[in-house]
């Protein structure tokens, strides 16, 4: 009897996108290796969706660097304005010290009038300067402070915004199916230009072991009721010059009969024509 040689052990690949076929690289009998590229799924609505994200990361990237670009300016003038209002109360101590002096002599009657009185203005006009440079370098840190709070509302929304793109692109991975094992390519389903849910659940079957291959043979009901699970068999595969090859019966499914044999030929491969002999009691 005539049948098909196939695999014992296949892995089904499936796209796990929506869309249509862009690419099938890869046919049947070639070898796959695990994370080769099989095909390409094209989807009009997550490309849409990966260049929205990508520019909403572009935009909130943009605003975290003209927070830190504020956050650096606000820093440099809290640094001038604390140097000011340091100067300014430094000058301010100098000057109460010298006024302080002053009322002591004022009151002692030893310094003249017109002396106490320009230490006093002095003292005044320092006060005055350092209220105002105190002022200033207080709101210069308030301003510091406003940015630092930008700066990490715009990095929060940064990070969303990446974790965002970040699953659109895991997604938009999804559209390239890969061989997931090592393997044979022996089915392949769909049509490049067609939508892929058009070829079922799977695009590929992949042959795992090619160590063991089966046939598939429905024998006519006196030659079934005459065969038995274990009894011998041959295998004959005519791509193969006629090669010959023992094989034993794997199991008995209703009308059909499974015959597995070892692959001791490395040119054996899934698909090629064979003819099977059993040994009749």
């Amino acid at each position: 009897m005539s049948g098909t040689v196939r695999p014992q052990h296949v892995v089904s690949v499936s796209a796990e996108v929506e869309g249509n076929i862009e690419a099938l690289l890869v046919d049947t009998g070639e070898e796959v290796y695990q994370g080769q590229l099989l095909a390409r799924i094209g989807s009009a609505d997550l490309e849409s969706s990966r260049d929205a994200a990508a520019a909403e990361v572009e935009r909130a990237q943009s605003e975290v660097n003209k927070n830190e670009a504020g956050v650096h300016s606000a820093r440099l003038e809290v640094s001038r304005a604390d140097a000011e209002a340091e100067r300014a109360r430094v000058q301010m101590e100098r000057a109460r010290q010298a006024y302080d002096r002053q009322v002591t002599l004022h009151n002692a009657g030893a310094t003249p009038r017109i002396v106490f009185e320009k230490a006093q203005k002095e003292y005044e006009a320092a006060s005055n300067e350092f209220e105002v440079m105190d002022k200033a370098a207080r709101a210069a840190r308030e301003t510091l402070q406003l940015w630092l709070n930008r700066l990490a509302s715009a990095r929060t929304v940064l990070a969303q915004k990446n974790e965002e793109l970040e699953e659109t692109q895991s997604a938009f991975a999804n559209m390239e199916v890969r061989s997931p094992v090592d393997g044979v390519v022996v089915a392949r389903k769909g049509e490049v230009g067609r939508p892929v849910q058009e070829a079922g659940g799977d695009l590929f079957e992949i042959a795992v072991d090619l160590s063991t291959f089966e046939i598939s043979v429905e024998p006519e009901p006196a030659v079934l009721q005459r065969l038995h699970g274990g009894d011998s068999a041959t295998v004959s595969i005519g791509d193969l010059q006629n090669a010959t090859i023992p094989a034993t019966i794997k199991e008995i499914q209703g009308h059909r009969v499974v015959v597995e044999f070892p692959n001791v030929l490395s040119a054996v491969r899934p698909g090629m024509h064979a003819d099977v002999r059993f040994k009749l009691d």
